[in-house]
């Protein structure tokens, strides 16, 4: 029987086809293995893709594209040469169906996904394979494939957008064929496309950004729009639209510029003006895709008008004259838009017109369409109010025309809308207060002409909205007071002349028997009662923040306060005390309190020393600081900054926070000021002077001032005539110091040279000395005993026949010593001359030390000469007259070193001496040895006598020894002398290298010195020449 096959599970299956699609070589059998991973791919994911990703991407490319050299990881390389549609369109949906499985299969997740993006992003030719697929011009570019890859593109940026980035950055023609899929005529494919660009644009960099900006991508998203029927028609693809704009302009100046030159701006203003809702009944889904589309088209063009960018001066001129501030302040005021977009439309045009001078000045000449039942009373008339003026029926300057509907001014219709709408959305109220700050913030003019048109409306007891009139009705509403007093402080702040216009408005009518206050005292009584019956926190908050901005830096507001002030600050004291109340409330009274007694004088009507024991006896200063710093912590103040306008805990206006921000230390460090410093703000710097007064101290200031300048002057040229002076002297005395320096250096360089010199001729003498003492020694001592014994025994044999010639030997030997005796006299001699030297250089040491001392002196006289100028020219003398000594002491070595000159000369003379001793001595010597030869002759044996003249010539013999050894003195004698000459010779070296060494030092040496040691040098190298002649 057979047996029934093992069940097969999916997981051995999609191995089966993973195995199949590696290992087939038919195209047919790929595509077969593919659709059964298709099968598998909702259900089981990750085996899938982990088995067959690598595989389905080597076959899309080399299968569906049909690229020749392409290669999969196993290096089979493809044999088809053309690619196969349906090929690519099996292979990418079953990549989609890896990218999105099902969500109950037990493989399902994030981690695949990731698997999937990071295969596909790790290597750009997968993102090239599937960007090439997006090519219009491509043969496999239908529409399965095109939808496909941007899907797949659009899943890859899910999971991995950074990546998916760089890719289509390095991909040649990347951003423009993604950019091209908007003229794709299949909606399908379009929206895929635009879902992908705002995908890749959300939280790109600003390289991609600009380079998808530069393919146009503007005029192509405005023509979607249009296609598709505009904004409420559009539906989500007008959102998906506005996103991508959105994602494109945000933060980059580049591609606003490129919106505003391409001609867009005009394209946005149309568009918003398809927010209006139509005349006829519409469905309740196309007003819902309108209000969305609208939405979002005033939050892209609040990205081109923040407040700070370099750009947004430039695009608020750009809309402004494309009319788009008409349109906003339109739509504000349409009441059949969803009050979301009426707010939004008026903070767009509250930031269209911020901070820009020419835009806000023009924004006061629009209008708006208000109804009848709610137009001011006073539109009828030509009165203007609060800086505008009431304007009759016109369609003039209207974004939607009305031919019946009344129209007024921009600024009545705020006014009126802010103040006097009690039953408007407090949202949209705060957003008109918002727009009116918008037109009075940073421009001056707009302020004062606003504020006198309040005052005169005021004092005219008009009925059109007015902020005084708001602000003097208490029991009106809170919301209302709270708008008004904001605008009254963006009106005064940091406006000394706006605080006094606005503190010369009275209140009451006298001639009905009305007490009549100031504005200030006004408010001050509205803020006392608002305390006592605890009233809403947000009218006290609008009060006491009015007062502190008005009051700040206002001496004569202070004044005018406590004047009829005491129970508002016994008021604001116990309130300040209160443990219950709050934050806010405490702050605020705080802040009041430190503000009053900061600026208030001596002169007010309270004291400040009388104010003083109030803070910190009454209240305390701890309970001063806490209260101070609980505002700080409070989130309407804290949180300030983050608070979007129309937030509920939004109390406190940006003038008054500014200044609590910025004065914060200030006022804490107020309690703790002496009562009697009072503190003078700029507003009295003038106040109370007698001009006359004034122009006195001027003009005394002014001549102390010019006295001041030219004793100033002439202290300048004193000092610029003493310094002169002074560096003449200084330069004088510099010349004298360095010609005592350098004659200082030439004693020095002269006592070196005489020393080394001395040195070197005492210590060569010393050793010739020595040795020539010694040699003589040994030579005498020899020659005696030599002799001696000679004659001994010579006197034995021959005593008879030679007694007289012994006689006479002895009587020369007896001469010889006398010549080395007289040899030795004069080395005495020799020793003594040198001595003499010695001394002399002794006697030039004690000169130099002397010239140095004197040095010394100079020194000292230099140093008192820097102490007083006044001796400095007695000094300088002083030193010119010892400079002169020190010349004549180096005169003085001048005739010295002739001195030396003539001594050489003697020495040379006794040399000369002695050689002509040496030359008779050498004649004696001559003498002897003729006696010997004649002594040969004459007892020179016949052949008969030879033995009895054998003693003869014993004894010729012994005379020839003793001629022999007088030779070998009279050699030692000479070898002496030789010695002598060697060392004048050296004497004479040294003595012309002096010599050069004065000449380099300043010195003077005659030429007739020069000459006659030149003679006398001749004259001794003949005399030597001739003696050497003579010996040989």
């Amino acid at each position: 029987m057979l047996k029934t096959p093992p069940l097969q599970t999916a997981t051995a299956t999609i191995d089966t086809l993973c195995g199949r699609l590696q290992s087939a070589t038919l195209l047919e059998d790929r595509r077969a293995s593919i659709l059964g991973l298709r099968s598998f791919a909702k259900q089981y994911p990750a085996s899938v893709a982990s088995g067959s990703l690598r595989e389905l991407i080597s076959t899309l490319r080399r299968d569906g594209l049909g690229e020749k050299g392409s290669k999969d990881e196993r290096g089979r390389g493809g044999d088809e040469g053309t690619g196969d549609v349906d090929t690519i369109r099996l292979v990418l949906e079953t990549l989609l169906m890896l990218f999105n499985p099902d969500s109950e299969s037990p493989e399902a997740g994030d981690e695949i996904a990731f698997f999937m993006a990071d295969e596909f992003s790790m290597r750009q030719d997968n993102i090239t394979l599937l960007l090439n697929l997006l090519d219009p011009t491509s043969p496999y570019a239908d529409y399965y494939s095109r939808l496909y890859s941007v899907q797949l593109l659009s899943a890859i940026c899910v999971s991995r957008p950074e990546r998916l980035q760089e890719c289509i950055l390095s991909a040649p023609l990347g951003v423009s064929r993604l950019v091209g899929i908007l003229d794709d005529g299949r909606d399908a494919v379009r929206n895929a496309g635009l879902l992908l660009l705002v995908d890749l644009t959300s939280g790109a960099n600003e390289d991609l950004r600009k380079i998808v900006a530069f393919e146009d991508v503007f005029g192509k998203v405005f023509a979607v729009i249009e296609t598709e029927g505009g904004l409420a028609d559009a539906g989500i693809t007008a959102q998906d639209c506005l996103s991508l704009l959105a994602n494109l302009v945000k933060g980059s100046a580049s591609n606003q510029t490129m919106f505003r030159e391409s001609g867009c701006v005009a394209q946005l203003a149309k568009l918003l003006q398809q927010a209006f809702p139509p005349s006829e009944p519409e469905a309740a889904f196309t007003a819902q895709n309108r209000h969305k589309s609208a939405f979002g088209l005033l939050q892209l063009l609040k990205l081109f008008l923040i407040t700070g960018e370099s750009s947004t001066p430039q695009n608020q001129t750009a809309f402004f004259r494309a009319g788009t501030a008409q349109i906003l302040i339109d739509l504000g005021f349409e009441r059949r838009i969803p009050v979301p977009i009426r707010t939004a439309a008026l903070k767009g045009a509250a930031e269209l017109i911020a901070n820009n001078a020419p835009l806000q000045e023009a924004f006061a000449a629009l209008t708006v369409v208000v109804l009848i039942d709610t137009a001011p009373s006073s539109m009828s008339s030509s009165q203007q109010l609060n800086g505008s003026r009431s304007a009759g029926p016109s369609t003039k300057g209207s974004a939607r025309p009305s031919a019946e509907r009344p129209r007024t001014y921009i600024i009545e219709a705020l006014l009126d809308t802010t103040l006097d709408q009690p039953q408007e959305d407090y949202v949209l109220r705060s957003a008109t207060c918002d727009l009116i700050q918008a037109y009075l913030i940073k421009h001056d003019r707009i302020r004062v002409h606003f504020l006198q048109r309040a005052i005169s409306g005021h004092a005219d007891q008009e009925d059109a909205a007015n902020v005084l009139a708001t602000l003097s009705q208490p029991e009106g509403d809170a919301i209302g007071i709270s708008f008004a007093s904001w605008i009254v402080q963006d009106l005064i702040a940091d406006n000394i002349d706006a605080k006094s216009m606005l503190a010369a408005v009275k209140e009451g009518n006298e001639s009905e028997g009305e007490d009549v206050l100031s504005f200030i005292q006004a408010l001050g009584s509205e803020l006392e009662a608002a305390l006592q019956q605890a009233v809403d926190v947000r009218k006290l908050a609008a009060y006491a923040g009015l007062l502190a901005v008005f009051l700040w830096e206002f001496a004569a507001g202070i004044d005018d306060l406590l004047a009829e002030g005491s129970s508002l600050v016994q008021a604001l004291a116990n309130t300040t005390k209160a443990a219950t109340a709050d934050a806010v409330v405490v702050g605020l009274s705080a802040t009041l309190l430190g503000t009053i007694y900061e600026f208030s004088t001596k002169d007010s009507a309270i004291p400040r020393r009388t104010l003083a024991p109030l803070l910190t006896q009454k209240l305390g200063r701890t309970k001063y600081l806490d209260a101070l710093v609980e505002l700080r912590k409070a989130p309407a103040v804290r949180d300030f900054d983050l608070m979007e306008a129309g937030d509920a805990d939004k109390m406190l206006c940006t003038s008054f926070v500014d200044l609590f921000s910025i004065e914060y230390s200030r006022l804490r460090k107020t309690i703790d000021k002496d009562p009697g410093i009072e503190v003078l703000p700029s507003s009295a710097v003038e106040a109370g002077v007698d001009r006359d007064v004034l122009d006195d101290l001027r003009q005394q200031l002014q001549t102390s001032t010019d006295a001041l300048a030219q004793a100033q002057e002439r202290s300048v040229e004193s000092g610029q005539k003493h310094e002169q002076e002074r560096m003449t002297l200084a330069k004088e005395l510099q010349t004298a110091s360095a010609e005592v320096d350098r004659l200082r250096r030439i004693n020095q360089a002269m006592q070196q040279g005489h020393e080394s010199e001395l040195e070197k001729v005492a210590a060569q003498h010393e050793q010739q000395l020595q040795g020539q003492r010694a040699e003589h020694q040994r030579a005498l001592a020899s020659t005696q005993q030599d002799s001696q014994r000679q004659v001994q025994s010579a006197v034995r044999e021959t005593q008879d026949s030679f007694a007289a010639r012994i006689q006479d030997f002895e009587r020369r030997i007896a001469e010889i010593g006398n010549v080395h005796r007289t040899e030795q006299s004069g080395h005495a001699n020799t020793r003594q001359q040198l001595e003499s030297l010695t001394a002399t250089h002794t006697e030039l040491t004690s000169r130099e030390k002397s010239v140095s001392a004197q040095f010394a002196d100079l020194s000292q006289k230099h140093s008192r000469l820097e102490k007083e100028h006044t001796e400095l020219r007695a000094s300088s003398s002083q030193a010119t007259a010892e400079l002169e000594l020190v010349r004549q002491e180096s005169e003085a070595h001048s005739s010295t070193l002739e001195r030396l000159n003539v001594q050489l000369a003697e020495l040379q003379d006794e040399l000369k001496g002695k050689e002509e001793e040496l030359a008779t001595e050498r004649a004696g010597f001559a003498d002897l040895e003729k006696e010997l030869e004649a002594a040969k002759s004459g007892t020179a044996p016949s052949a008969g006598e030879a033995k009895t003249a054998g003693g003869d010539s014993e004894e010729v013999e012994a005379l020839e020894r003793e001629v022999k050894e007088a030779k070998e003195g009279e050699k030692a004698a000479k070898e002496e002398l030789e010695s002598m000459l060697l060392v004048m010779g050296d004497i004479e070296a040294k003595r012309d290298l002096y010599r050069e060494k004065v000449k380099e030092l300043g010195g003077e040496v005659t030429e007739d010195e020069d000459d006659d040691e030149e003679e006398e040098g001749d004259g001794d190298e003949e005399d030597e020449e001739e003696g050497e002649g003579e010996v040989d």
